[in-house]
Formats: C-alpha cells, structure tokens, sequence
C-alpha cells in the first residue's frame, strides 16, 4: 500500500492529529539541540570569561616578579613576597602557584600548605587537558590554558605563562593560576534544565496553537472547497438546464417550422371556407353555432402555432432604446377593452427617470401581453391589477399584481417550464417565452403569492 492510499483512507482529522504529533515532535528535537547550542555557547563564554580572568591576575603580578627578578633579588626574597600576597587570594576562588621550570619544582602555591619547595608533578592530583581534550603529560614543558576534573568533581581553569628571567640567573619561572568554575557549571547544568522545560512547554504550546490554527484554517479551506464545489455543481446543473433548454427550442423549432409549413395553408383554407359557409343565409341558426365554433377552433390553432413560432423566434435588439413606460401605454391600450369587459381596475405607477433601454420590442411587447392576459384570467371580476415600474440600483424592476387565488408553491416553482400549463386549454409557453425573452435581455423573472394575491416581478439590467 501507498503513502498516498495509506493518506487518503484516513479521515481527515487522524491526517490532522498525525500531522500535529510529527510536527510537535520535530518541533521538540529542534528546541532540545538548539537549547543544547545554547548552552554549549554560554559555556563557551564562560570559558573564555574564565581565561580573561586568569590573564588578567598574571598580568597583574608579572610585573612585580619580574622587577625582583631583574634587580637581582634572592629566590627565597621573591618567594616570600609572593606568599605573602598570594594568602589574599585564596578567599576569591583562585589559586596561584610560581613554578621553577628548570629544577622541576613549586616554590609557592596559595592552596597546598606542604613545606616549600615541592616537586611539580604533585601540583595537580589529576591529569590536565587541553581545551581542545588532549592530555598535558608534562607541566614543565607546557604553557597556555587548560582545564582538570579534581578528585571531588569540580572543574578547574588553568593557565600558566613563563615569566621574563634575567640572562644571568639561573631559574626558569613560570606562573600559574587556577580558577574553580564549578559553581558556574552547576549554574548552566541548572539553567541547561530550565532552559530544556521552558523551551518543551513553549513548543509544545507553539505546536498545540500551531495545530489549532492549521485545523481552523484547514476547515474554512474545507468550507471554501466546500462551496466552490457546490457553486460549479450549481453552474453545471444550470449548463445542463441551458443545454436541455437550448434542445427543446431547437426540437420546438423545428416541429413549429413544419407545423407553420404543413398546416397553415390547410388551415386558411378551411377558415375561408368556413366563413363563406357561416354567410349564408340558408343555415339554421344551430349549424351557422357550429360553424362558428370551428373558426373559433382554426383561429385557436392558428394562435398556437404564431405563439410556438414567436417562442423559438430569436431576441433581437432593436438600434432605437425602447421607453418600457411607453411600452406599456400601449400594452394597457390594447387590453383595455378586455380589462373593461371582467371591470377590472387598474393602478398604475409610472417611473419618469427610468431610463430607456436598447431591447426587441416586438418580444417585450409580447412579454408585457402575456403577462397582462394571465393577470386578467386569474383576476375576479371587480378586481384589481396593480401595475408598477421603477429604477433601483442600475436596474429596473417591473411588477405586476391581480388579486385571485394564490396557486400551490409547486405550481409557482414550475409555471415558466416549457409546456406546464393548469389551463385545460393552455398551450404552456406563456411564461415560457416571458422567461427566455426577459433572461436574453439579462434580467430576471420571480413569481410569488402573499395576501391573496399573485405577484410577478421582471428585474432588467439598465446598462448593456
């Protein structure tokens, strides 16, 4: 099995929680080695403090052992001035010591108490090592700094510097001094501890935010794939409804070319026929109803087949913008009489600052007509139509109100699919084309019902 495979069967917070541990975990070696780093470096100053400090003591007793030296005065002279001073270090932590090279010997030393002169090699109980680790196996023949572990575990800071001698004598001195730095180890080890549980707790609260904000983050990016992917499901859903649309205008199209094709010339034929029938004077008058109803039917078809070619007809804009408050002047002209006929009354609100708009006012019209006819149809008698225009945002909203029965929600949600219709004599595409001739202007189309009354609302952009 994969790593890939082994991810993608996990759920996603065991991915989190893992990811979290391995990132703590990485978190924590980093602090201990860096804690580590630190504390090597700080020791490393330390040691170099310690070393400044032992330099400085020799620098400042060199001089006074060599001006005796250079004034020729007796060893046992110098010795004692320098025991003499050296009983004062001691409560400072340093140890001083003068060695002869040459005869092998410590003329004096601040720490031992033994009788004077001593042999070098019992100066030191432990082996000294250079700073570097490599033992020191002759102190004669050695100058510089080194360290030593003593027998009680402490760890001391050598340094030893070859005094100037006169040509004429014949001692070879040196000088020497010692400094403890355990107290100053234990301090570090002391710290180097802290350091470690400081150092852990901060990490881990750094890695247990760091978590915490990679989840969050992690989810809002869920969230965000989340809604990204439900926007192309819903635009792809929409393509899809597009496609069908677009091939259900093409199959209307064409049954509507053959239709207009094959029976519009019969259809003529038959109503002219008709109508010189239902002239004559000879026909009672049961058949001359009849045949009325027969044109009335020819006409109904004619009708049909005009509104499914009118429905697959494309939008064209016309070149002249179109006023839709003039556009409804007319539209109200036209169903005037049959707005008398139900006495329906109209209320009208005008909108002057809306703007005109370039639009196919042949399908607009149609638009406004159709809506108008349902509007009536769906209207008691006595009734009222509210029609009503104005401009809102770079947009005009158009909406047109009847009293009547509000229709079931489901009815809503599909009254503007092609050939949904609750007419018994309906063809269905009313709505239809007022839906595909409003969205190829841009706009939009919502129906709703609140109070007893149905409401339609047209939304149309203002700029092209």
């Amino acid at each position: 099995m994969s790593l890939k495979s082994l991810i993608q069967g996990q759920k996603p917070l065991t991915i989190s929680i893992i990811s979290f541990l391995l990132m703590l975990a990485l978190v924590i070696v980093i602090g201990l080695f860096g804690g580590r780093h630190i504390i090597g470096y700080l020791e490393g100053q330390l040691v170099a403090h310690g070393i400044d400090h032992n330099q400085e003591v020799i620098a400042g007793m060199q001089p006074i052992l060599e001006r005796g030296l250079q004034d020729g005065a007796a060893v046992s002279v110098i010795v004692s001035n320098f025991q003499s001073f050296i009983e004062h270090a001691e409560p400072f932590g340093i140890r001083l010591f003068l060695v002869d090279r040459k005869a092998g010997r410590v003329l004096a030393d601040s720490q031992n108490r033994a009788a004077f002169p001593y042999p070098l090699n019992q100066l030191l109980d432990s082996m000294p090592r250079q700073l570097n680790g490599a033992p020191i196996h002759d102190l004669a023949n050695w100058d510089g700094n080194a360290w030593r572990r003593t027998a009680s575990g402490s760890v001391e800071l050598i340094s030893l510097h070859d005094l100037v001698v006169p040509a004429n004598r014949e001692e070879r001195w040196a000088l020497g001094v010692s400094s403890d730095l355990s107290e100053l180890l234990v301090l570090m080890d002391s710290l180097h501890l802290h350091l470690d549980v400081v150092l852990l707790i901060t990490y881990g609260l750094i890695g247990l935010l760091g978590f915490l904000v990679l989840r969050w983050v992690g989810r809002r990016y869920e969230a965000g794939l989340e809604q990204q992917v439900a926007e192309r499901t819903r635009e792809l859903e929409q393509a899809q409804e597009r496609l069908i649309d677009q091939a259900r205008l093409a199959t209307i199209g064409q049954t509507a070319s053959v239709l207009a094709h094959e029976m519009r010339n019969p259809l003529a034929s038959i109503k002219l026929a008709l109508s010189g029938v239902s002239r004559s004077e000879g026909l009672a008058d049961r058949e001359k109803q009849r045949v009325d109803l027969v044109l009335g039917e020819v006409d109904r078809l004619e009708g049909m087949l005009s509104q499914t070619l009118d429905y697959v007809r494309p939008v064209v804009r016309d070149e002249q913008p179109v006023v839709l408050d003039d556009l409804l002047d007319k539209v109200l002209g036209l169903e005037e009489e049959l707005l008398s006929e139900k006495k329906l009354r109209l209320v009208r609100s005008k909108c002057p600052q809306c703007p005109p708009l370039r639009m196919d006012r042949e399908k607009m019209q149609q638009v406004l007509l159709n809506l108008l006819k349902n509007a009536q149809e769906a209207s008691p008698d006595g009734g009222e139509i509210q029609v009503s225009l104005e401009a809102d945002d770079k947009k005009l909203v158009l909406t047109i109100t009847n009293q009547g029965p509000a229709p079931a929600q489901e009815v809503l949600d599909r009254a503007c699919d092609f050939f949904f219709t609750t007419k018994a004599r309906g063809t269905g595409l009313g709505l239809g084309l007022v839906k595909r001739v409003v969205e190829e202007h841009g706009g939009s189309v919502q129906l709703g019902s609140a109070s007893g009354k149905v409401l339609v609302t047209i939304v149309l952009p203002t700029a092209d």
